[in-house]
């Protein structure tokens, strides 16, 4: 296997124009970040060539200045009998007994009906300058009849100092039950990371989804133990949390106003490790899928890293990395005409006013000083009759808010639409693409937007999703003018759509009432990652 050599600097959120990243797999190591992920093979929009996947890495001290490793750390198999032949999936990396790093990961080999497997990687040094795959999967014990040996994937591997071994948490399904509820989570452990024994019952089987993806478990310093994993369909698609008081559960979902998202789908496949210098937190890094053909694909753009600590009641709640703020709101645009105070009053009606904002890659920070609209917040690329992306707040009681990202307007009944000629796209995800519910919205509100990429920070919670004006688009501009860029290849490639000269960037509204912000801070493109 070759070395990782000189990493050199790099973009952080993908590999390449034609490449999309995905699933990270973070560890730190003497105050560094190693982030693995998988990249897609160029120009590919599809499984099953977009799934056959190779694991690349990067690596920072600061979360702000990424070098990429100049070789993948794993590649898939070279013959068509290789039990990853068609894919290095995901997994995890840890250090072993013998002082060096480990890999864990998913092989998939469509010649073997799809099935997939667990594969350990080693290397000969603590830093993972190379990796060397064990010559077969690695060796199971034990009773394995009460799960199906198709969906066996995503090996999280860690050590538990209560029971003094290894863990392995494998995301799969049990091979009886109602079919769309079987996803549960296997455990197995090991004394040294080379033999491993399952346990018969299912580590976790909430009985309502078809397969967890991309499983952690950690515990932070309040006692409390945390299981992450991502779910690819309703209800509650995305990153999401359990909680409880040991390692071994019961995992009960959160009582935070999001049943346990952090975010909601297109936030997705997150997994963390500590942050560097402060126990107290972790760093969790997800992705942003592409929108390729009009079609939600897998993979896309690394969304920035986002700092995960528990509040006072052991909840979760999620932020932008400190530090990349702080870097980003040094570069603030002097002269962008932008007032650090706004007031905003409209009764009985709907008021809106935008901001001087033309470049589409922004961040963007204010405090909502007071208010008492029925609803208010911001406008994304909206068109002169108002369609385009909303954030909307709608106060609830005693100083929570609903808030919802969504698309406007949403689409029509098959009756008024066929009637009025007025059909509008239906997004996958409901005209509602990412929802929060009795939030706590004391503190800033931090926008980011980045390459077609929107990423919103408030009340603890995130909110992200990728714009295009396929969405709000009629659908004779959707086949003329709105597709995304298509290559020579006649494959798409993940270059955001450009506004039409009558769509404004950015502006704020408020529904009958009054609206005041302050600390208004607006920052250029060049400090982003």
């Amino acid at each position: 296997m070759p070395s990782a050599t000189s990493p050199s600097p790099s973009r952080y959120s993908r590999p390449s124009d034609s490449q999309a990243a995905a699933d990270a797999i973070p560890i730190l190591i003497d105050g560094e970040y190693h982030i693995f992920h998988l990249s897609t093979p160029p120009n590919t929009i599809r499984h099953p060539p977009r799934l056959r996947s190779t694991w690349s890495r990067m690596r920072s001290h600061d979360l702000l200045s990424w070098n990429r490793d100049s070789v993948e750390a794993l590649y898939p198999g070279k013959t068509k009998d290789s039990p990853d032949a068609d894919g290095a999936w995901t997994g995890s990396a840890i250090i072993g007994p013998d002082g060096n790093m480990h890999l864990f990961y998913t092989g998939y080999n469509l010649a073997h009906g799809g099935k997939q497997v667990i594969i350990h990687a080693r290397s000969n040094d603590r830093q993972g300058s190379a990796f060397y795959k064990s010559p077969s999967i690695i060796s199971i014990s034990g009773d394995m009849s009460q799960f199906e040996d198709i969906d066996f994937r995503d090996a999280h591997v860690s050590w538990n100092e209560c029971e003094g071994r290894f863990w392995m948490l494998v995301a799969t399904r049990l091979k009886n039950g109602p079919f769309w509820t079987r996803g549960c989570l296997a455990l197995l452990t090991s004394v040294d990371l080379e033999d491993w024994a399952i346990e018969r019952e299912p580590f976790y089987a909430p009985n309502d989804m078809f397969c967890p993806e991309c499983p952690e478990i950690f515990s932070l310093p309040n006692g409390r133990w945390y299981l992450v994993y991502s779910r690819f369909h309703a209800p509650d698609a995305g990153t999401v949390y359990r909680m409880a008081d040991t390692p071994r559960g019961p995992f009960r979902v959160p009582r935070d106003g999001s049943g346990g998202r952090l975010d909601a789908r297109r936030w997705y496949a997150a997994k963390s490790c500590p942050k560097a210098g402060d126990s107290s937190k972790r760093v969790s890094f997800g992705w942003i899928a592409d929108k390729l053909d009009g079609q939600w694909s897998w993979g896309g753009d690394l969304a920035i890293p986002r700092e995960v600590s528990a509040d006072e009641s052991g909840c979760l709640i999620i932020k932008p990395s400190p530090i990349l703020l702080e870097s980003t709101f040094r570069h603030r645009v002097e002269g962008s005409q932008i007032p650090p105070e706004i007031e905003m009053k409209s009764v009985g009606t709907t008021k809106t006013r935008y901001l001087p904002v033309e470049d589409p890659d922004y961040c963007l920070k204010f405090n909502i000083a007071s208010h008492d609209a029925a609803s208010f917040g911001l406008l994304f690329r909206t068109d002169k009759d108002m369609k385009g992306y909303r954030l909307r707040f709608v106060p609830i009681r005693s100083g929570l808010y609903d808030i919802s990202l969504m698309i406007c307007p949403p689409p029509l009944d098959d009756f008024w639409a066929d009637q009025y000629a007025l059909h509008l796209p239906r997004e996958v995800d409901g005209p509602e693409f990412a929802r929060h519910a009795a939030i706590d919205i004391r503190g800033s509100v931090v926008v980011v937007s980045k390459s077609g990429v929107l990423q919103i920070f408030v009340g603890g919670k995130s909110l992200s999703f990728r714009l295009t004006n396929e969405d709000i688009a009629g659908d004779d501009e959707c086949d003329t003018k709105n597709k995304n860029h298509v290559n020579g290849n006649g494959l798409s490639s993940a270059q955001p759509a450009q506004k039409t000269t009558d769509t404004r960037e950015l502006g704020f509204y408020v529904q009958d009432g009054a609206l005041s912000l302050a600390d208004i801070q607006l920052c250029g493109n060049a400090a982003l990652v």
